[in-house]
């Protein structure tokens, strides 16, 4: 018996196997909407707008996300580097690692012109605040996990609040990012790693 169309759907979408083109047009509307983040802000940004840029029309676009703040998360989370998990048997090599990788985000990766806006729109629209609270967790998790395994292998006593510690750490870098607006170079980073080993007794 020849299955239905449904069935026959079913099975496509159970594989994993992706028509191509929807793919294109998942990306290029995901594009079109990191950029214009990137130009006006998050506020500024319109349905009407991401299909004019991305060429592709709006009742297609609401079949994909079922509002503006879905598209705009997504946008966000497809242009941002993941977060690193190094494990280079030292804590100095970890975290010189996570805050090489956290300097590139904030300055020169895809994401780096949305950070502002994000940040801002944070303050008024709850979802936007739990997209940013994600990320910087991710962040904080990273060199918490860091400082933990240093722990783990002798090189600094326990006993310290790691959580205060990884908000050290990595806060140093949006601080001068997003309020001092002074640059994110290697001896900044290098600094900020030397400061956190000292304070700890890390080598």
């Amino acid at each position: 018996m020849t299955r239905s169309t449904t069935d026959r759907s079913a099975s496509v979408v159970e594989s994993g196997w992706v028509d191509p083109r929807v793919a294109r047009t998942h990306r290029s509307v995901l594009t079109a909407a990191a950029e214009l983040m990137a130009e006006v802000g998050w506020g500024g940004v319109t349905i009407e707008a991401v299909s004019v840029r991305s060429g592709v029309a709006r009742t297609t676009i609401y079949r994909h996300w079922p509002d503006l703040h879905a598209l705009l998360a997504e946008a966000m989370q497809s242009v941002m580097e993941p977060c690193p998990e190094p494990d280079t048997g030292s804590m100095r090599g970890d975290l010189t690692v996570i805050l090489q990788a956290l300097a590139r985000v904030l300055t020169h990766s895809a994401s780096a012109g949305l950070m502002t806006s994000m940040i801002d729109a944070a303050e008024r629209d709850p979802q936007i605040a739990d997209l940013q609270a994600a990320f910087t967790r991710e962040r904080r998790m990273a060199s918490r996990r860091a400082l933990e395994r240093a722990v783990d292998r002798g090189e600094v006593s326990g006993g310290f609040d790691f959580e205060l510690e990884a908000a050290l750490i990595g806060g140093a870098l949006f601080y001068r990012r997003l309020v001092s607006r002074e640059p994110l170079s290697a001896s900044f980073v290098e600094r900020v790693v030397d400061a956190a080993c000292t304070r700890l007794g890390a080598p």
